[in-house]
């Protein structure tokens, strides 16, 4: 019986039967895909959210009071992991705890954005304390840690600056590091070797120093950023950190005349891919003039 089966089944069959089954095949795939729930990007009503901001804006274009507790809040809720490193100390109003805040997000957020180099400075920094009190200075960083003292400054247009200068020693001494276990003994932290040889960071300090204590005999003062910097390789960099963030058109001024300078210049814009955080515009009457410090220009 069965051989008779298989011998009348002729070509014409095995197609038909060919074409059965894909059709079965692809009718049951099809009704396993219309029966999976889509994944849907509609989860947040974010629409709301923004247009929610959008009348506080307008509302404050149009003279009515800013409610730095919503915008503060508001900020907190797109990035929190900022904020939970912040610490306010003394007694800060609402406004200038918005006021300050926006300006810490906005630059943190930049180095992390355009910074090629190194572990995240969001990661690096672990607090952020906002002092509304007067301290021995007006702002001091680690490699982990920034404190600002806010009536220690002149005027409150210097806290930008001051700030970028302090992210600057985060970004040298915490989130550029190397990889060998050997420690390069020229450069320490408090006397302690710390720099493993292959750091980022020693490419930059030897620019302008032999060593944490030396300097080279042809690093004049036109070769640094300003007088502050002159001090010691990590103010060194972190003024050079400032002042090409914020006024990178003033930096190139400085490097007309020389070389050291153009290194320093260079090293800040492959290490942020060419970007500025802005460019205030100040211009150098004279070539080698150098300022006190970065964060007063």
């Amino acid at each position: 019986m069965v051989e008779k089966i298989f011998a009348s089944f002729d070509k014409r069959d095995f197609w038909k039967l060919l074409g059965t089954t894909l059709f079965f095949f692809l009718l049951f795939s099809f009704r396993n895909r219309v029966g999976e729930k889509p994944v849907s990007l509609l989860q947040v009503d974010y629409l709301s959210q923004d247009q929610d901001l959008d009348r506080s804006l307008q509302e404050q274009e149009h003279g009515s009071p800013v409610d730095p507790v919503y915008f503060l809040s508001y900020l907190c809720q797109q990035k929190p992991s900022y904020c939970q490193k912040i610490t306010y100390s003394g007694d800060l109003s609402d406004l200038d705890k918005f006021e300050y805040t926006t300006q810490y997000f906005t630059i943190l957020s930049f180095l992390d954005q355009n910074k090629k180099f190194g572990i995240p400075v969001e990661s690096a920094l672990k607090t952020f304390i906002i002092n509304s009190q007067k301290g021995k200075r007006r702002g001091g960083a680690t490699a982990s840690r920034i404190t600002i003292n806010l009536d220690s400054m002149g005027e409150k247009s210097e806290y930008r600056g001051v700030l970028t200068h302090e992210f600057g020693h985060i970004v040298d001494l915490g989130s550029l590091q190397g990889s060998q276990k050997i420690k390069n003994p020229d450069f320490t932290e408090f006397g302690k070797p710390k720099f493993a040889v292959d750091d980022p960071s020693l490419e930059y300090y030897r620019f302008s120093r032999n060593s944490e204590t030396i300097r080279k005999n042809i690093a004049q003062k036109k070769d640094f950023c300003s007088g502050y910097g002159m001090s010691n390789p990590f103010e060194d960099f972190a003024e050079c950190h400032n002042l090409y963030l914020n006024n990178a058109y003033l930096f190139r001024q400085m490097a007309q005349e020389s070389n050291i300078m153009k290194n320093k210049y260079n090293f800040f814009a492959n290490l942020f891919g060419n970007a500025k955080l802005q460019d205030n515009g100040a211009k150098l009457l004279y070539t080698q003039r150098r300022p006190r410090d970065t964060t007063v220009i």
